[in-house]
């Protein structure tokens, strides 16, 4: 799964025309709240958006904080015919897959549900690391760009994470928002 989601990610970035582009957005929900369901959605944002900003919103928070940004679906992976993928994914990893939520919640269901989020994430920082190891945004963008693996929410655990994936140089200005939102 891994390899086929990098290509997707890749082959997607390479079709973009916007040239001001300033990050990258791995926007992760559950597909219908179901933990066995994890998705993620490729987008990005761009300066031009930036001139676009909402008086009362700060500068810093409409740069960073999703809610402002384009909401582009360059990419949505988890959905359709790649979710017979995540689910095999899933099951290959040892944990057990609920097709609905009407299963017995109980210490080990939250635990295996933990363990797929965890793993999924896990998944992506990989990716990201391989994406900037093979230079791709430099060679599209002429500069490495951060990919930012992100909810909705933005917490001290979303900024570790992306200091992995990205290197903090990368994003220290998302972790600056992070720890500005605090």
């Amino acid at each position: 799964m891994k390899e086929l989601l990098k290509k997707e990610i890749i082959d997607s970035i390479k079709t973009w025309t916007d040239t001001d582009i300033y990050a990258v957005s791995l926007f992760v929900y559950d597909d219908g709240d179901n933990p066995s369901k994890p998705t993620v959605t490729l987008g990005y944002n761009t300066e031009s958006r930036i001139t676009q900003k909402d008086s009362g919103v700060s500068d810093i928070e409409f740069r960073w904080n999703y809610a402002y940004w384009l909401q582009n679906e360059e990419l949505r992976f988890g959905f359709d015919d790649t979710a017979e993928i995540v689910k095999n994914w899933i099951i290959d990893q040892g944990l057990e897959y609920h097709e609905n939520l009407d299963y017995e919640y109980t210490e080990e269901a939250e635990e295996n549900d933990e363990e797929i989020t965890e793993s999924f994430i896990k998944l992506l920082i990989y990716v990201v690391k391989e994406i900037h190891e093979e230079k791709v945004l430099t060679a599209k963008f002429g500069k490495e760009l951060p990919i930012l693996i992100h909810e909705l929410e933005y917490y001290d655990e979303i900024a570790e994470q992306n200091i992995e994936a990205n290197g903090e140089e990368l994003v220290k200005d998302f972790i600056a928002f992070i720890d500005w939102m605090k």
